[in-house]
């Protein structure tokens, strides 16, 4: 993923966007691992409106990182999420829209890397499996079997068999007023959110 990304930030002069919708007849699925899907909470299950702007840092195990700028608005209706790069360049975007408005997703990819580019959608279920209330996850991940844990400023996802899966640790409450740690245990990588401008409209 390092090299992709790397590669991707060298030929953003020459790249544009591609559109894809993803419709769902009934909710929005994401893959969680390579044989399980689950089902994604809808926007309105935030309870609140938001308009914020974040660093996401993502680190590996031997030490390399690379940023990404994004952009995130959230109503009752619908998840906006767009990624830019450190000289402003959209990488990629997606709206996730509710039942009322169709329950689907649409994503915009830089055009050649749609196969390349970590999904949209996955980057959409880390930020959600964040923010979003707990109890907003319990029935999708139930489903599956899986489980999520939430303890003071800690929430621990666990499979199907038990196995740690991702860790999450908040600065503060709310959360999104602090530094967010979100670690993929399986996958050896840390990302790190920082939330740089917020307003918010009850």
């Amino acid at each position: 993923m390092k090299v992709i990304m790397v590669s991707l930030l060298m030929l953003l002069s020459a790249c544009s966007l591609s559109p894809k919708m993803s419709p769902a007849m009934h909710s929005v699925q994401v893959e969680v691992s390579a044989k399980q899907r689950v089902d994604l909470p809808q926007p309105k299950a935030l309870q609140q409106t938001i308009n914020v702007s974040q660093l996401i840092t993502a680190q590996w195990s031997d030490e390399s990182k690379q940023t990404l700028l994004v952009q995130l608005q959230v109503n009752p209706q619908k998840v906006v999420l767009a990624g830019f790069s450190a000289w402003g360049v959209k990488l990629l975007s997606l709206t996730y829209w509710g039942h009322d408005v169709g329950n689907k997703i649409e994503t915009n990819v830089i055009t050649g890397f749609g196969n390349t580019l970590p999904p949209a959608e996955q980057i959409l279920f880390n930020v959600m499996l964040a923010i979003w209330p707990k109890s907003s996850w319990d029935k999708p991940l139930a489903n599956i079997a899986w489980t999520l844990k939430e303890n003071n400023l800690q929430r621990l996802l666990f499979d199907e068999h038990g196995e740690l899966i991702v860790s999450i640790d908040y600065q503060k409450k709310p959360y999104l007023e602090g530094k967010i740690i979100f670690k993929h245990h399986p996958l050896d990588y840390t990302i790190i959110i920082e939330t740089k401008r917020m307003k918010n409209n009850e």
